[in-house]
C-alpha cells in the first residue's frame, strides 16, 4: 500500500511541483484510497471494481481498479491497479491490499 502511495504523489508532485504537489497529496490521495476501500467494502461481487476520482481543478484524474478477495482469514480489499492521467501505474508488489 505504502508503495501506491508513493507513486501517486509522485504523480501529483509531477502535475503540481514540489511544494503544491506535496500539499495536494497529503490530501487528496489518502482521500481517494479512503473512499476506494469503502466503495470495495460495500461492493457485493468478487468481480473487479473500477472507480475514478479527479482533482477539482480537473489536473489529475484518477482510475483504482480492485476486488474483494476472500481470503483464510475473511475478506481482503485488494487494489489491483491504478491509472493517473490516461498512464497506468506499475504496481511492483504482487498484492496492495487496503
Amino acid at each position: 500500500m505504502e508503495e501506491l502511495r508513493k507513486q501517486l504523489l509522485h504523480e501529483v508532485v509531477r502535475v503540481y511541483g514540489p511544494l503544491q504537489g506535496q500539499n495536494i497529496g497529503a490530501i487528496i490521495i489518502p482521500a481517494f484510497i479512503g473512499d476506494f476501500k469503502n466503495v470495495l467494502e460495500k461492493a457485493d461481487t468478487s468481480d473487479e471494481i473500477y472507480e475514478e476520482y479527479m482533482t477539482e481543478d480537473k489536473k489529475i484524474h484518477v482510475v483504482l481498479e480492485g476486488r474483494r478477495k476472500l481470503g483464510s482469514k475473511g475478506v481482503k480489499l485488494e487494489i489491483t491497479g491504478c491509472i493517473v492521467n490516461d498512464e497506468r501505474i506499475p504496481l511492483y508488489k504482487e498484492h496492495c491490499y487496503v
